[in-house]
């Protein structure tokens, strides 16, 4: 049998043997009943002090269940099969690397504490967890921001654009990227603790 032969068999039976393993894409499948297809997210509460969070983690929340298509997000709690709410408790600011010299910060972290539940409309309990605690680092000067990072790039500023700012804005404005960073890894984990099987 010819190389080209022996490669089209071996990917043939892969992924035989992957598909008789219950291998799957991430996301594509759901531990959760049959019977819940639509879920209903409303705005998270805020229970912290930081202002248009509820917001940004309602969005990630939305965006990732959307993101699969094994659920749909509907508008109406009536319309749902299940309801998902979730409780920010705090945000807190914690002081990462300092300078020697001065001891001044530079790097803090952002930690947010929450709790979430998917319950079915009934009001059975699907799944929860009352104790998700996820943290972000930020530069807090200006001179130790990382601009050739992953998360710099993702970013709307430019590494040119630091010459213009002081301390403070680049702070402010890192942190922000760090809240939304917070938002999203919040939502991947929900999204998997609540409706990704356990392999």
């Amino acid at each position: 049998m010819s190389r080209d032969r022996w490669s089209s068999l071996g990917l043939v039976l892969f992924f035989l043997f992957a598909g008789g393993c219950g291998y799957g894409f991430r996301g594509s499948e759901s531990a959760l009943p049959p019977d819940v297809k639509r879920v209903f997210i409303p705005v998270v509460v805020n229970e912290s002090t930081e202002a248009g969070i509820d917001v940004l983690l309602t969005e990630a929340l939305r965006d990732e269940f959307e993101r699969y298509g094994v659920l749909s997000v509907v508008d109406k709690r009536s319309d749902a099969d299940a309801v998902l709410d979730a409780t920010i408790t705090s945000i807190r600011r914690e002081r990462g690397a300092t300078s020697s010299n001065t001891d001044t910060a530079l790097q803090m972290f952002t930690v947010m504490s929450l709790q979430a539940e998917l319950r079915k409309r009934s009001g059975a309990l699907l799944w929860k967890n009352n104790r998700m605690r996820v943290s972000k680092s930020f530069g807090a000067e200006g001179g130790v921001v990382v601009t050739s990072s992953a998360d710099f790039a993702g970013g709307n500023l430019g590494s040119s654009d630091f010459s213009n700012l002081d301390d403070r804005e680049v702070s402010r404005g890192q942190e922000q990227q760090a809240l939304e960073d917070l938002s999203e890894q919040v939502a991947q984990q929900i999204y998997a603790g609540a409706v990704l099987p356990d392999f």
